[in-house]
């Protein structure tokens, strides 16, 4: 077996940094646009891993959808939101919480930060409260995407009253 082959059948184990608080008990697709939230650091993270980010208008929050299935997990195609009149398409094609390895990533932005809280204050957050939070990275035009971006006329249906 290869050492190639090994990393592909490797399962990783990671610790959350931080807890989400906010006014959403269970995951729905829609109406995120007045949700605040709280991003509060675990006890083990430093409150020194926050400094600097005051800087930034926006950050990445990567998180586990907590609360979906690990049965539900859908590795194929699908209607999005089981709605037949949009076309079948991979789940790697739209952004649904029963994915591979249940994990959300949304770029917020960032109100204030507070140390003496521990908690970083944010809007547009779509993850519901006590949601993990595995990572959070500043948002950086230069790692923006390049170019035109194009997408499908279903999706800009789909995210009309999302926000």
């Amino acid at each position: 077996m290869s050492e190639i082959d090994v990393y592909r059948n490797l399962e990783y184990r990671v610790r959350a940094v931080a807890t989400v608080r906010n006014s959403r008990p269970e995951p729905t697709d829609d109406s995120w646009e007045g949700v605040r939230s709280r991003i509060v650091l675990e006890p083990h993270v430093p409150v020194s891993s926050l400094a600097g980010l005051e800087s930034f208008s926006h950050v990445e929050v990567i998180y586990l959808f907590h609360q979906q299935s690990k049965d539900d997990v859908i590795m194929g195609a699908e209607h999005p939101r089981e709605n037949v009149v949009w076309p079948k398409v991979g789940i790697f094609a739209q952004r649904k919480k029963s994915r591979p390895n249940r994990l959300g990533l949304a770029t917020a932005r960032i109100e204030r930060v507070d140390l003496t809280e521990r908690t970083l204050h944010v809007s547009r957050l779509d993850a519901i409260n006590e949601t993990p939070v595995l990572d959070i990275k500043p948002v950086m035009r230069e790692f923006l995407a390049s170019g035109e971006m194009r997408q499908p006329d279903w999706s800009h249906e789909l995210m009309r009253d999302y926000w």
